[in-house]
C-alpha cells in the first residue's frame, strides 16, 4: 500500500507525506496507517466511514472534511490518495 496524505487549507497544501508499506489495502491496515500518520503530523485522526474506504478503493482518492473529525481542525480537508504501483 502506498498512500499520499495531504493536509489542505483553502486549496493550499500545508503538509503532505507519502507512506509506503507492504501491507495489503484493507480497512484495518488503512485505518492503522492513517492513524499513525496523523499522530506523526500531530493531527486529530478522522473517523473513517465505509464511504471513505470505498472511495479510496474505487477512485484512488478520499477526502475527510471537518465533520469527519471529533476535535476541531485548522485546515479545510485531509486528502488520502492511493498511489498505484
Amino acid at each position: 500500500m502506498k498512500l499520499w496524505i495531504k493536509v489542505i487549507k483553502e486549496e493550499k497544501i500545508l503538509q503532505n507525506v507519502v507512506v509506503q508499506n507492504e501491507l495489503p489495502l484493507n480497512t484495518d491496515n488503512y485505518e492503522s496507517t492513517l492513524s499513525e500518520v496523523c499522530h506523526k503530523l500531530d493531527l486529530s485522526t478522522p473517523i473513517t466511514l465505509s464511504m471513505h474506504f470505498n472511495s479510496l478503493v474505487r477512485f484512488n482518492i478520499t477526502e475527510y472534511k471537518e465533520r469527519d473529525f471529533i476535535e476541531p481542525i485548522d485546515f479545510t480537508k485531509l486528502t488520502v490518495e492511493n498511489i498505484a504501483d
